[in-house]
């Protein structure tokens, strides 16, 4: 009966340490306005493919781009992360000297195990909004093959490895278990 004791103490002494990542099975969003520090960004909440669609139609992309062209701070960001994938998709706006609006479509995707970069992020120039919606109800769709191919006909801005951001996603997504 000791020996069970001090294997179950042990046990829970060097499981508890980090944040687990267990899959949650919900997709949860949030917005950066281009006043607001990225550090300091936090969920809004979960959502559905519909509610996060109506607050694309919502968001004031060009307002928002116009300021942060002003201010010379963020470009303003909708983001949806599927916790069940530790996926992200997220849309920027920006606007150029000519008042001309554009958008950046980003995937954040699971790096290889073993790699020191936990998550890798493809970024592409998208033009067209309606395209931006395809992409989103396939991200919900969980349809990845056809997110990437959708993904791969748009101009590429450019590949990036996120290696700090995995533990604050981490501690994100405990709020959500």
């Amino acid at each position: 009966m000791r020996i069970v004791t001090f294997f179950l103490l042990f046990l829970g002494l060097f499981s508890c340490g980090g944040p687990t990542n267990r899959p949650v099975d919900v997709f949860v969003w949030d917005q950066l306005r281009a006043h607001e520090d990225p550090e300091r960004v936090e969920p809004v909440g979960t959502c559905e493919v519909d509610e996060f669609l109506a607050e694309m139609a919502r968001f004031p992309w060009h307002e928002q781009a116009r300021e942060a062209l002003k201010i010379k701070k963020n470009s303003p960001t909708l983001s949806v992360t599927d916790l069940k994938t530790d996926r992200s998709l997220f849309i920027s706006s920006a606007v150029d000297d000519s008042d001309r609006l554009g958008y950046f479509v980003g995937y954040v995707y699971p790096g290889e195990e073993g790699m020191r970069a936990r998550r890798y992020v493809s970024l592409y120039e998208v033009e067209q909004m309606e395209a931006i919606r395809e992409m989103v109800l396939l991200f919900f769709r969980r349809d990845e093959a056809a997110l990437k191919r959708l993904l791969g006909e748009q101009p590429k801005y450019m590949d990036a490895r996120d290696h700090v951001g995995w533990e604050k996603y981490l501690k994100i997504k405990q709020k959500f278990m």
